[in-house]
């Protein structure tokens, strides 16, 4: 251990920890001499691990736990320290957030509802965003505290123990089954036959029974009720199997107003939960939500493209045919001079900004073409413009993908 020192910049700045369990030293902690504290330091005891830590960095957060009067309760005077049964690994996270203004990130070996548990506690959720969370959680020894939350770590995380493994595997089968079976009803030369009617509708009964008893489970072994309906998986849960029980209750209602197309609509949602069992795809879904800035930017670049564009095409593509060809001939032998306008393939400027859209996303249906000469300049120029902007969000967010993927790599 290493005394206090005048020049010790970390020591005046962060929380200092000494590991009485197992000795431990991680990132954010040193192990020092804790009978020779700073002015100011108190000695917060959690789970056994003992953080030094200046309580001036709570002062600019009084309504949360730290840095209110309610901490004075978990005051032991005999030991001169406050005491709190919690998560240490959490415990760390919430102190960067403190003392260097880091975002609250979910460590690896924490389970999600743990963390916004412990943050519940601390008084620190409001400040917790969710997509800064860990996408891959590593589970394999991570101890449940109870029954209940055994339970939640064998429905969410399959990493947990083979156990948990084999129930997201039967859980994938489900919304495939159910998938196919949606798909299947679409097939109108099926549904002549009363077999498959049948064999649907008995599917469709197990499976959302499934899921009801899984959304159950789930709402009742969930850390709090608020944590549960705050998760949009959670969400889509219940709403996939609205459905089945709004087709139970109000068929003949539903038959009159057309509701069934609406209620297959809202079917497909179940898909979404494949992305519960896929890392890769948490992954992603993890990194399109930090990048949320890059993507607009590459949208607007985008959208100002086919608003600036698509009406001038249109206006460009514009001929008056009043007096050439065959037009010019009727009217001269009618007598009957009438204004007779081509706008070729592009009928509104709404078609002139299809037309960019289809362009730029290089899919060329090519069933607007621009047919004068100065719309096929027009039309070139605005590909290699856009072309030349788009790249540059487009670079910064595969760069930013790139860093992502070797973080979570390593």
């Amino acid at each position: 251990s290493r005394s206090w020192g005048e020049d010790d910049v970390f020591a005046e700045r962060n929380g200092v920890c000494k590991d009485l369990v197992d000795g431990d030293e991680n990132d954010f902690c040193y192990e020092r001499d804790l009978t020779k504290k700073p002015d100011n330091a108190e000695i917060i005891n959690v789970s056994g691990t003992q953080f030094l830590v200046d309580f001036s960095v709570f002062s600019p957060y009084p309504a949360t736990l730290l840095g209110s009067s309610r901490m004075n309760k978990y005051y032991i005077s005999s030991r001169e320290e406050y005491f709190l049964e919690r998560q240490k690994h959490v415990f760390t996270a919430v102190m960067r957030f403190y003392t260097n203004d880091e975002e609250l990130i979910c460590p690896p070996c924490i389970p999600k509802h743990v963390f916004e548990s412990e943050l519940e506690f601390y008084g620190l959720l409001s400040y917790y965003h969710k997509v800064n969370t860990a996408p891959v959680a590593d589970l394999s020894e991570y101890k449940a505290k109870s029954r209940r939350e055994e339970i939640l770590l064998h429905i969410e995380f399959p990493g947990y123990s083979k156990l948990a493994t084999a129930y997201a595997i039967f859980d994938l089968m489900m919304i495939i089954v159910s998938t196919i079976v949606l798909v299947l009803e679409s097939v109108e030369d099926l549904k002549k036959y009363q077999l498959f009617e049948t064999s649907c509708y008995g599917i469709e009964v197990v499976v959302n029974v499934y899921f009801t008893v899984q959304t159950l489970i789930l709402i009742s072994v969930y850390p709090s009720r608020k944590l549960y309906f705050s998760s949009v998986t959670n969400w889509i849960d219940i709403i996939s199997i609205l459905p089945f029980y709004l087709k139970l209750i109000a068929q003949d209602y539903l038959e009159q107003v057309g509701g069934f197309r609406v209620l297959r609509l809202i079917r497909l949602l179940r898909i979404l939960k494949l992305f519960r069992h896929s890392p890769g795809s948490q992954t992603m879904i993890h990194f399109l939500m930090t990048s949320i800035p890059e993507i607009v930017l590459l949208l607007l670049m985008w959208s100002i493209g086919v608003l600036m564009f698509g009406p001038l095409i249109y206006f460009v593509e514009r001929q008056d045919t009043s007096f050439s060809g065959e037009a010019a001939n009727r009217s001269l032998a009618t007598g009957n001079f009438t204004r007779s306008i081509s706008t070729g393939h592009f009928s509104s400027a709404f078609s002139g900004m299809w037309f960019c859209v289809v362009t730029i996303g290089t899919v060329g249906y090519g069933d607007m073409v621009p047919q004068t000469e100065f719309g096929k300049v027009l039309a070139s120029v605005y590909t290699i413009v856009n072309l030349t902007i788009m790249t540059i969000p487009i670079s910064i967010i595969i760069t930013k993908f790139n860093k992502s993927m070797k973080k979570i790599s390593s």
